[in-house]
């Protein structure tokens, strides 16, 4: 039974690679897997390399003695990142999976069901941790001295805090769904409930980081540090060769995750199946009769705000777009003198093009378009019934992105302006670049969705964060920003930052509009094909 689990879960995720063409009907698993993980490999490999060369410095940094503060750093960065890629997704994978009802109407054990959702969870967090993980080992196999206990000790360090990231996971989760069966609106209990508790992690998590950097200079670490970062202390002595450490961090991580897994298990068929029935009782009133594009709006809206999973994984950039000026606001005496420190290198900057590109990055965090084809599931078929032309469903999914992330997109780009105390000809290249660039991931996400679009599926999850779509637009977009951003270093020894921002602008109206055409035709003729 527990193997036919596993088995549906994993077909799950790859479901989407075993599509048949609509057009020809000539299956394209195999070129669409080949794609995806070239892609993902050459991602995962740049990431690699970067948090490489990071290490190796870090490390170069340290005495033997103080070794420990090269796991604590890498462990609890590898905590963040890990944290980050299944916090999001716990709730929706164990409690909100559309076929729980079906699986626990069958002699399957409730406990049994909750170790095959963890075992999928557990494998996207080793998945993330190990973007950080892994070049940490291979800097410190490579240049690190130490005992043999010491290096296998440094390779076998994603087990027990893997198992601590998902224990965190499965303690939110959990939380969420306590408190939200007790309330009438659970959609939105989940979302504020995994955002305040997510923020409040990462702000304990930065505060012990900025401790950590602090520290890495001296010669020995303090016991605060020791007492308060047990855990990641325990793996760094460990990779010191010490048999006993290992043993401790392998005790806490393991025993958090039993613990949150029992209360998993225990409480699974109860938050489960605890699900109020809608109320009986109609608004009064006279009904007002509302143009096809606002209903289209609206129920893009719906969709989106009443998935948790779609909301936090989707729309969690905005966060950044509003800590980021704040932080800009705080610190803007600090900002302005390293615009000054940089305009002795580079004459034509004056720090509003680095600002935009900035903002452009963030902004790029938000993805609302890329899975709304997908999101759409089985309810395709009602889409497509209604008398609407595709192109107004098209125009709803980019108004909506526009509508969300635009707003705040504006509000960090104003902010940024206002701080550097730019003149008016840069506020208005700035603004414009930030329009086309918001227009452009929304196209851009429309794009990709719309090629490779992921349908039947059960778990929300697999609709806002699986798919070669999801993986080409936010990688895409982040990569693109990183190479404008890369190049305006070499710009600005001629051109001044006012027109470096006007000719990315003009370059991403272009794409735009190409896009806009694609949809209007081809993504147009592609769309009606499905289902």
């Amino acid at each position: 039974m527990l193997k036919a689990l596993f088995r549906k879960q994993f077909a799950e995720l790859i479901s989407q690679f075993n599509k048949k063409k609509s057009g020809n009907g000539k299956p394209s698993s195999k070129r669409a897997l080949v794609t995806f993980l070239a892609i993902f490999g050459v991602l995962y490999l740049s990431i690699g390399v970067s948090f490489f060369a990071v290490f190796k410095e870090i490390l170069g940094s340290l005495s033997t003695a103080t070794y420990p503060l090269y796991y604590m750093l890498a462990g609890s960065l590898a905590t963040a990142v890990g944290l980050l890629g299944s916090v999001f997704n716990a709730y929706a994978t164990i409690f909100d999976a559309k076929d729980n009802e079906m699986l626990l109407s069958l002699p399957i054990p409730p406990h049994r069901i909750v170790f095959v959702r963890v075992a999928a969870l557990s494998a996207m967090t080793l998945l993330y941790s190990g973007t950080v993980l892994l070049p940490a080992a291979i800097v410190f196999l490579m240049y690190a001295e130490t005992t043999l206990l010491g290096y296998i000790n440094a390779l076998l360090a994603f087990l027990p805090l893997v198992l601590l990231v998902e224990a965190v996971t499965l303690g939110i989760a959990f939380v969420v769904a306590a408190i939200s069966r007790k309330v009438k609106n659970k959609k939105v209990v989940v979302v504020v409930l995994s955002l305040l508790l997510t923020l409040v992690f990462y702000f304990v998590y930065f505060r012990a980081q900025s401790l950590l950097t602090e520290i890495v200079a001296i010669t020995e670490i303090p016991k605060v540090a020791q007492y308060a970062l047990f855990f990641y202390y325990a793996l760094g002595r460990a990779a010191q060769g010490h048999a006993l450490s290992m043993l401790i961090a392998l005790g806490t991580g393991a025993g958090a995750f039993l613990i949150a897994y029992f209360l998993l298990s225990k409480n699974f068929v109860k938050f489960t199946t605890a699900k109020k029935s809608p109320s009986a009782k109609g608004k009064k009133g006279v009904i007002k009769a509302g143009s096809s594009r606002l209903a289209l709006f609206k129920r893009e809206w719906n969709i989106f705000s009443s998935s948790p999973s779609y909301v936090m994984n989707s729309g969690f950039g905005v966060i950044f777009l509003i800590g980021v000026p704040i932080f800009a606001i705080i610190k803007a005496g600090m900002i302005r003198g390293w615009i000054t420190a940089l305009a002795e290198f580079f004459p034509n900057a004056n720090g509003c093009a680095i600002a935009a590109i900035l903002v452009l990055l963030t902004e790029g965090m938000c993805c609302i378009t890329t899975p709304s084809i997908s999101m759409e599931g089985k309810r395709l078929y009602i889409l497509r019934s209604l008398p609407i032309d595709t192109t107004e469903v098209f125009r709803a999914k980019i108004s909506l992105h526009l509508a969300v992330v635009l707003p705040f997109a504006l509000f960090s780009t104003i902010t940024f302006a206002a701080v550097l105390g730019a003149d008016a000809l840069s506020w208005i290249f700035m603004i414009l670049v930030v329009l086309a660039h918001t227009l452009f991931t929304a196209c851009l996400g429309l794009c990709a969705n719309v090629n490779a679009p992921v349908l039947d599926w059960t778990d929300e999850m697999v609709a806002v964060k699986s798919g070669i779509s999801v993986l080409l637009s936010v990688f895409g977009t982040m990569i693109l920003t990183i190479v404008i951003g890369g190049l305006y270093f070499f710009c600005t020894f001629f051109l001044p930052d006012s027109v470096y921002l006007l000719i990315v602008t003009l370059l991403y109206a272009l794409a735009d509009f190409i896009m806009i055409r694609w949809l209007g035709t081809r993504g147009k003729a592609k769309f009606e094909k499905l289902g």
